[in-house]
Protein backbone atom coordinates (compact mmCIF):
# COMPACT_ATOMS: atom_id res chain seq x y z
CA UNK A 1 0.00 0.00 0.00
CA UNK A 2 1.30 3.22 -1.12
CA UNK A 3 1.36 6.49 1.53
CA UNK A 4 -0.58 8.31 -0.55
CA UNK A 5 -3.33 5.77 0.20
CA UNK A 6 -2.04 5.19 3.61
CA UNK A 7 -2.78 8.47 4.81
CA UNK A 8 -6.20 9.05 2.70
CA UNK A 9 -6.99 5.78 4.83
CA UNK A 10 -5.38 7.45 8.38
CA UNK A 11 -7.22 10.87 7.62
CA UNK A 12 -10.67 9.05 6.81
CA UNK A 13 -10.38 7.05 10.09
CA UNK A 14 -10.24 10.36 12.16
CA UNK A 15 -12.43 11.65 10.49
CA UNK A 16 -14.86 9.09 10.81
CA UNK A 17 -14.07 8.49 14.89
CA UNK A 18 -14.31 12.61 15.30
CA UNK A 19 -17.82 11.90 13.65
CA UNK A 20 -19.15 9.42 15.50
CA UNK A 21 -18.20 10.88 18.62
CA UNK A 22 -19.67 14.24 17.68
CA UNK A 23 -22.77 12.47 16.91
CA UNK A 24 -22.95 10.59 20.14
CA UNK A 25 -22.51 14.02 22.37
CA UNK A 26 -25.07 15.74 20.60
CA UNK A 27 -27.55 12.73 21.38
CA UNK A 28 -26.33 12.07 24.90
CA UNK A 29 -28.87 13.95 28.02
CA UNK A 30 -26.97 16.61 29.78
CA UNK A 31 -25.77 15.16 33.47
CA UNK A 32 -26.69 17.71 35.48
CA UNK A 33 -24.27 16.70 38.63
CA UNK A 34 -20.92 14.36 38.75
CA UNK A 35 -21.18 12.08 41.58
CA UNK A 36 -17.65 11.50 42.03
CA UNK A 37 -16.17 15.30 41.93
CA UNK A 38 -19.82 16.37 44.06
CA UNK A 39 -20.13 19.83 41.88
CA UNK A 40 -22.41 20.46 39.59
CA UNK A 41 -21.69 20.10 35.52
CA UNK A 42 -22.11 23.49 33.11
CA UNK A 43 -25.69 22.97 30.69
CA UNK A 44 -25.80 24.72 27.26
CA UNK A 45 -25.32 28.58 28.16
CA UNK A 46 -28.09 30.65 27.35
CA UNK A 47 -27.05 32.06 23.45
CA UNK A 48 -27.81 35.68 22.89
CA UNK A 49 -26.20 38.65 21.21
CA UNK A 50 -24.75 40.17 24.90
CA UNK A 51 -23.17 36.87 25.33
CA UNK A 52 -21.58 35.92 21.76
CA UNK A 53 -19.79 39.49 21.75
CA UNK A 54 -18.67 39.27 25.44
CA UNK A 55 -16.98 36.16 24.92
CA UNK A 56 -19.34 34.51 28.02
CA UNK A 57 -20.78 32.51 25.79
CA UNK A 58 -17.26 30.65 24.66
CA UNK A 59 -16.17 30.05 27.65
CA UNK A 60 -19.23 28.31 29.06
CA UNK A 61 -19.48 26.82 25.40
CA UNK A 62 -15.74 25.59 26.60
CA UNK A 63 -16.20 24.18 29.85
CA UNK A 64 -19.85 22.38 28.70
CA UNK A 65 -17.78 20.83 26.56
CA UNK A 66 -16.09 19.35 28.59
CA UNK A 67 -17.92 18.87 31.26
CA UNK A 68 -20.65 16.54 29.30
CA UNK A 69 -18.09 14.65 26.80
CA UNK A 70 -19.44 11.43 26.63
CA UNK A 71 -18.05 8.55 28.75
CA UNK A 72 -16.42 11.34 30.53
CA UNK A 73 -15.71 10.00 33.58
CA UNK A 74 -13.60 6.70 31.55
CA UNK A 75 -11.71 8.94 30.37
CA UNK A 76 -10.88 11.13 33.27
CA UNK A 77 -9.87 7.38 35.00
CA UNK A 78 -7.70 6.61 32.02
CA UNK A 79 -5.89 10.07 32.18
CA UNK A 80 -5.17 9.68 35.80
CA UNK A 81 -3.69 6.22 35.49
CA UNK A 82 -1.77 7.11 32.68
CA UNK A 83 -0.14 10.12 34.25
CA UNK A 84 0.37 7.63 37.15
CA UNK A 85 1.38 4.46 35.60
CA UNK A 86 2.71 5.85 32.14
CA UNK A 87 4.38 9.33 33.24
CA UNK A 88 5.23 8.34 36.68
CA UNK A 89 4.01 11.50 38.07
CA UNK A 90 3.81 11.76 41.62
CA UNK A 91 0.43 12.86 41.78
CA UNK A 92 -2.72 14.01 39.61
CA UNK A 93 -4.57 16.95 40.78
CA UNK A 94 -2.46 17.38 43.57
CA UNK A 95 -4.01 13.93 44.86
CA UNK A 96 -1.26 10.84 45.00
CA UNK A 97 -1.41 7.40 46.09
CA UNK A 98 0.15 6.06 49.31
CA UNK A 99 0.03 2.56 50.75
CA UNK A 100 -3.43 2.03 49.18
CA UNK A 101 -4.52 5.54 50.54
CA UNK A 102 -5.77 8.62 48.47
CA UNK A 103 -4.26 11.72 49.59
CA UNK A 104 -3.80 15.51 48.90
CA UNK A 105 -0.46 17.12 49.22
CA UNK A 106 -0.89 20.04 51.18
CA UNK A 107 1.49 22.71 50.40
CA UNK A 108 3.26 25.09 51.00
CA UNK A 109 2.50 26.96 54.29
CA UNK A 110 0.57 29.62 53.66
CA UNK A 111 1.38 32.02 56.71
CA UNK A 112 -1.41 34.63 55.60
CA UNK A 113 -3.71 32.37 55.83
CA UNK A 114 -2.06 31.00 59.22
CA UNK A 115 -2.25 34.43 60.52
CA UNK A 116 -6.20 35.57 59.20
CA UNK A 117 -7.15 32.32 61.32
CA UNK A 118 -5.56 33.58 64.22
CA UNK A 119 -7.00 36.85 64.05
CA UNK A 120 -10.33 35.65 63.87
CA UNK A 121 -10.01 33.43 66.85
CA UNK A 122 -8.49 36.41 68.77
CA UNK A 123 -11.51 38.32 67.57
CA UNK A 124 -14.19 35.81 69.36
CA UNK A 125 -11.98 36.07 72.09
CA UNK A 126 -11.80 39.83 72.44
CA UNK A 127 -15.65 40.00 71.96
CA UNK A 128 -17.37 36.83 73.93
CA UNK A 129 -14.46 35.53 76.11
CA UNK A 130 -13.46 36.05 79.62
CA UNK A 131 -12.20 34.57 83.00
CA UNK A 132 -15.23 32.57 83.61
CA UNK A 133 -14.73 30.73 80.13
CA UNK A 134 -12.26 27.93 80.41
CA UNK A 135 -10.69 27.88 76.74
CA UNK A 136 -9.13 25.24 74.27
CA UNK A 137 -7.91 24.60 71.48
CA UNK A 138 -6.89 22.15 69.23
CA UNK A 139 -5.15 21.47 65.74
CA UNK A 140 -6.29 18.20 63.18
CA UNK A 141 -2.68 17.18 61.33
CA UNK A 142 -3.99 16.04 57.47
CA UNK A 143 -3.23 12.93 56.05
CA UNK A 144 0.04 14.49 54.39
CA UNK A 145 1.74 14.89 57.91
CA UNK A 146 1.74 10.56 58.49
CA UNK A 147 3.24 10.06 54.65
CA UNK A 148 6.87 8.67 54.95
CA UNK A 149 8.16 9.66 51.55
CA UNK A 150 9.37 12.64 49.49
CA UNK A 151 6.33 14.10 48.79
CA UNK A 152 6.46 17.79 49.84
CA UNK A 153 4.56 18.88 53.34
CA UNK A 154 3.81 21.82 55.01
CA UNK A 155 5.97 22.88 58.21
CA UNK A 156 3.63 21.67 60.46
CA UNK A 157 5.91 22.57 63.92
CA UNK A 158 5.62 26.38 62.61
CA UNK A 159 2.22 26.09 61.96
CA UNK A 160 1.53 25.05 65.95
CA UNK A 161 4.14 27.90 66.59
CA UNK A 162 1.93 30.28 64.26
CA UNK A 163 -1.40 28.95 66.32
CA UNK A 164 -0.16 30.03 69.40
CA UNK A 165 -2.93 31.32 71.48
CA UNK A 166 -1.90 32.46 75.31
CA UNK A 167 -5.08 32.40 76.61
CA UNK A 168 -6.16 29.18 75.28
CA UNK A 169 -4.89 25.68 76.75
CA UNK A 170 -3.57 23.95 73.47
CA UNK A 171 -4.95 20.27 73.32
CA UNK A 172 -1.27 18.14 71.19
CA UNK A 173 -3.41 15.16 69.04
CA UNK A 174 -1.00 15.03 66.79
CA UNK A 175 0.50 11.94 68.36
CA UNK A 176 -3.01 10.51 69.17
CA UNK A 177 -3.47 9.73 65.28
CA UNK A 178 -2.36 7.79 62.47
CA UNK A 179 -3.20 7.07 59.03
CA UNK A 180 -4.95 4.30 59.66
CA UNK A 181 -7.68 6.89 61.86
CA UNK A 182 -8.65 8.37 58.60
CA UNK A 183 -10.39 7.18 55.23
CA UNK A 184 -8.78 6.10 52.34
CA UNK A 185 -10.51 7.74 49.40
CA UNK A 186 -11.37 10.87 51.64
CA UNK A 187 -10.01 14.00 53.46
CA UNK A 188 -11.59 13.15 56.93
CA UNK A 189 -10.75 10.97 60.21
CA UNK A 190 -12.82 8.29 61.05
CA UNK A 191 -14.92 8.70 63.98
CA UNK A 192 -14.28 4.73 65.14
CA UNK A 193 -10.99 5.67 65.78
CA UNK A 194 -10.72 8.92 67.94
CA UNK A 195 -10.40 7.30 71.29
CA UNK A 196 -7.07 8.37 71.75
CA UNK A 197 -8.21 11.70 71.01
CA UNK A 198 -10.88 11.93 72.92
CA UNK A 199 -9.01 10.53 75.96
CA UNK A 200 -6.45 13.06 75.72
CA UNK A 201 -9.20 16.29 75.60
CA UNK A 202 -10.97 14.30 78.64
CA UNK A 203 -7.85 14.79 80.52
CA UNK A 204 -7.06 18.35 79.99
CA UNK A 205 -10.75 19.46 79.83
CA UNK A 206 -11.35 17.46 83.27
CA UNK A 207 -13.98 15.44 81.68
CA UNK A 208 -15.46 11.91 83.20
CA UNK A 209 -15.77 9.85 79.63
CA UNK A 210 -16.90 6.41 79.60
CA UNK A 211 -16.66 5.62 75.95
CA UNK A 212 -19.08 2.72 75.78
CA UNK A 213 -20.39 2.71 72.49
CA UNK A 214 -21.63 0.25 69.93
CA UNK A 215 -20.25 0.94 66.44
CA UNK A 216 -22.65 0.35 63.54
CA UNK A 217 -21.76 0.26 59.90
CA UNK A 218 -24.08 2.25 57.81
CA UNK A 219 -22.89 2.28 54.13
CA UNK A 220 -20.40 2.41 51.82
CA UNK A 221 -18.91 5.12 50.44
CA UNK A 222 -15.90 6.79 48.09
CA UNK A 223 -14.80 9.83 49.04
CA UNK A 224 -13.76 13.40 47.59
CA UNK A 225 -10.08 12.25 46.76
CA UNK A 226 -11.74 9.07 44.77
CA UNK A 227 -13.30 12.01 42.21
CA UNK A 228 -10.22 13.92 42.08
CA UNK A 229 -8.05 11.04 41.34
CA UNK A 230 -10.30 8.62 40.00
CA UNK A 231 -8.43 5.35 40.06
CA UNK A 232 -8.94 2.32 41.41
CA UNK A 233 -9.29 2.01 45.35
CA UNK A 234 -11.19 0.35 47.91
CA UNK A 235 -14.16 1.27 49.07
CA UNK A 236 -14.51 2.92 52.41
CA UNK A 237 -17.25 2.70 55.31
CA UNK A 238 -19.26 5.00 57.63
CA UNK A 239 -19.31 3.94 60.75
CA UNK A 240 -20.54 5.31 63.94
CA UNK A 241 -20.49 4.96 67.90
CA UNK A 242 -23.61 5.16 69.41
CA UNK A 243 -25.04 4.31 73.12
CA UNK A 244 -28.56 4.74 74.78
CA UNK A 245 -27.43 8.25 76.13
CA UNK A 246 -26.33 9.77 72.37
CA UNK A 247 -29.85 7.89 71.28
CA UNK A 248 -31.95 10.84 73.78
CA UNK A 249 -30.11 13.35 72.84
CA UNK A 250 -31.76 16.51 70.58
CA UNK A 251 -30.42 18.42 67.75
CA UNK A 252 -31.52 21.84 66.96
CA UNK A 253 -30.49 23.29 63.85
CA UNK A 254 -30.93 26.74 63.74
CA UNK A 255 -30.83 27.14 59.84
CA UNK A 256 -33.57 24.91 59.09
CA UNK A 257 -35.40 25.75 62.74
CA UNK A 258 -35.83 22.16 63.16
CA UNK A 259 -34.64 19.29 65.58
CA UNK A 260 -33.27 16.36 64.56
CA UNK A 261 -30.63 13.01 66.11
CA UNK A 262 -27.29 12.93 66.23
CA UNK A 263 -26.80 10.72 63.07
CA UNK A 264 -28.45 11.76 60.47
CA UNK A 265 -29.14 8.31 58.74
CA UNK A 266 -31.19 10.02 55.95
CA UNK A 267 -27.72 10.86 54.53
CA UNK A 268 -26.78 8.04 53.64
CA UNK A 269 -28.10 8.67 50.48
CA UNK A 270 -26.46 11.75 49.64
CA UNK A 271 -23.19 12.58 47.93
CA UNK A 272 -21.78 13.66 50.88
CA UNK A 273 -22.27 10.70 53.03
CA UNK A 274 -20.17 12.28 55.75
CA UNK A 275 -22.82 14.59 56.60
CA UNK A 276 -24.27 11.56 58.58
CA UNK A 277 -22.66 13.21 61.06
CA UNK A 278 -24.31 16.04 62.99
CA UNK A 279 -26.16 16.51 59.49
CA UNK A 280 -22.87 17.76 57.72
CA UNK A 281 -21.81 21.56 57.21
CA UNK A 282 -24.39 23.69 59.24
CA UNK A 283 -23.82 27.16 61.28
CA UNK A 284 -25.43 26.56 64.06
CA UNK A 285 -26.55 23.56 66.28
CA UNK A 286 -27.49 22.96 69.61
CA UNK A 287 -27.05 19.10 71.31
CA UNK A 288 -28.72 18.99 74.18
CA UNK A 289 -28.26 16.12 76.44
CA UNK A 290 -30.80 15.06 79.10
CA UNK A 291 -28.95 12.09 80.88
CA UNK A 292 -26.28 14.61 82.42
CA UNK A 293 -27.68 16.29 85.66
CA UNK A 294 -24.93 18.95 86.18
CA UNK A 295 -24.71 22.01 84.63
CA UNK A 296 -21.82 22.38 82.37
CA UNK A 297 -22.21 23.41 79.05
CA UNK A 298 -19.12 23.32 75.82
CA UNK A 299 -19.31 25.70 72.97
CA UNK A 300 -17.24 24.23 69.81
CA UNK A 301 -15.85 26.14 67.27
CA UNK A 302 -15.19 23.89 63.80
CA UNK A 303 -15.30 22.80 60.71
CA UNK A 304 -16.28 19.38 59.17
CA UNK A 305 -14.17 17.50 61.08
CA UNK A 306 -15.97 18.40 64.41
CA UNK A 307 -19.21 16.86 63.11
CA UNK A 308 -18.22 13.10 63.73
CA UNK A 309 -15.48 14.85 66.92
CA UNK A 310 -18.36 16.21 69.18
CA UNK A 311 -20.69 13.27 69.35
CA UNK A 312 -18.27 11.67 71.65
CA UNK A 313 -17.78 14.95 74.03
CA UNK A 314 -21.87 14.55 74.46
CA UNK A 315 -21.50 12.37 77.71
CA UNK A 316 -19.69 15.11 79.74
CA UNK A 317 -21.87 18.10 79.08
CA UNK A 318 -25.91 18.50 79.48
CA UNK A 319 -25.51 20.72 76.38
CA UNK A 320 -22.77 21.61 73.58
CA UNK A 321 -23.31 24.34 71.26
CA UNK A 322 -21.60 23.79 67.75
CA UNK A 323 -20.52 26.95 65.60
CA UNK A 324 -19.19 26.92 62.00
CA UNK A 325 -17.85 30.20 61.74
CA UNK A 326 -17.66 29.53 57.71
CA UNK A 327 -21.17 29.96 57.18
CA UNK A 328 -22.35 32.46 60.21
CA UNK A 329 -20.63 35.95 60.89
CA UNK A 330 -19.21 35.84 64.89
CA UNK A 331 -20.65 38.98 65.09
CA UNK A 332 -24.39 37.91 65.15
CA UNK A 333 -23.28 35.09 67.79
CA UNK A 334 -24.87 37.73 70.61
CA UNK A 335 -27.85 36.86 69.76
CA UNK A 336 -28.03 33.34 69.92
CA UNK A 337 -25.09 31.92 72.36
CA UNK A 338 -24.45 32.79 75.84
CA UNK A 339 -20.96 32.33 76.61
CA UNK A 340 -20.34 33.10 80.20
CA UNK A 341 -19.10 30.29 82.28
CA UNK A 342 -19.23 28.20 79.89
CA UNK A 343 -16.16 25.41 78.31
CA UNK A 344 -14.88 26.94 74.71
CA UNK A 345 -13.11 24.60 72.33
CA UNK A 346 -11.65 25.48 68.78
CA UNK A 347 -11.08 22.52 66.77
CA UNK A 348 -10.02 23.03 63.13
CA UNK A 349 -7.73 20.98 60.53
CA UNK A 350 -4.60 21.75 59.06
CA UNK A 351 -6.51 22.09 55.41
CA UNK A 352 -8.55 24.90 56.30
CA UNK A 353 -5.69 26.72 58.48
CA UNK A 354 -3.89 27.08 55.60
CA UNK A 355 -6.90 28.32 53.64
CA UNK A 356 -9.14 30.15 56.22
CA UNK A 357 -10.14 32.74 54.07
CA UNK A 358 -13.89 31.12 54.08
CA UNK A 359 -14.20 32.15 57.48
CA UNK A 360 -16.44 35.08 58.06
Amino acid sequence: MSNRIKNKVVTISFLFVIIIVLIANLMKENTEISLSERRKLQQFPELSIKNLFNNSFSEKFDKYAMDQFIQRENVRSMKANVEINVFKKQDSNNIYEYERYLIEQIYPLNEKSINNMVKKINEINEKYLDETNNVYYSIIPDKNYFVMDNHLKLDYKKMQDMMNLEWAEYINIFDCLDLSCYYKTDSHWKQECLQKVICKMATQMNLTLNNNYEEKKIVDFRGVYSGQLPIKVETDEIRILTNDMLSKCTVYNYEKNKTAEIYDLEKKNSADKYDIYLSGATPLLTIENPNVAQDKELIVFRDSYGSSLVPLLVEGYDKITVIDTRYISPKILVDYVEFNNKDVLFIYSTLLINNSFSLK
